[in-house]
């Protein structure tokens, strides 16, 4: 196993998709539907990563983001955004409070695969934003 991620999303196809191709990958999933349970995962089950929707129940994506960030415990753990959002605001947003990177929907799950263990791998060795391709 390559180790845990947290995958919040109140989307259950979306979540589906990212569980098959993350687990094909012998990554463990975990999944939340809201941002109070997405914080909990993180916090009970220490994941590689985590990869959250801009829009989801109990604050957003964006809310766990930063709180993500702000905690000495977690804070250089890499966050993936995963939305539908696509304005320019909403990407600084998720820049400013500390994104690892910024994927779009529809995805293609290979894709997703290849950016999740780019932020894994880099975050193993040293912590540096990923690239930011949208």
């Amino acid at each position: 196993m390559h180790g845990c991620i947290v995958v919040a999303d109140d989307d259950p196809t979306v979540v589906s998709l990212v569980k098959m191709r993350l687990g094909m990958a012998h990554y463990t999933v975990v999944t939340a539907e809201d941002a109070d349970q997405a914080l909990a995962m993180v916090h009970a089950r220490e994941p590689v990563a985590v990869i959250l929707d801009v829009q989801m129940p109990g604050g957003g994506g964006l809310s766990v983001l930063s709180k993500i960030k702000a905690d000495p415990k977690t804070s250089g753990l890499p966050v993936m955004m995963l939305t539908g959002e696509r304005n320019a605001e909403t990407v600084l947003q998720a820049m400013d409070a500390g994104a690892d990177d910024y994927m779009v929907k529809p995805f293609l799950p290979d894709a997703l695969l290849e950016r999740v263990s780019r932020l894994v791998n880099k975050a193993g060795k040293a912590h540096t934003p990923a690239t930011w391709e949208i």
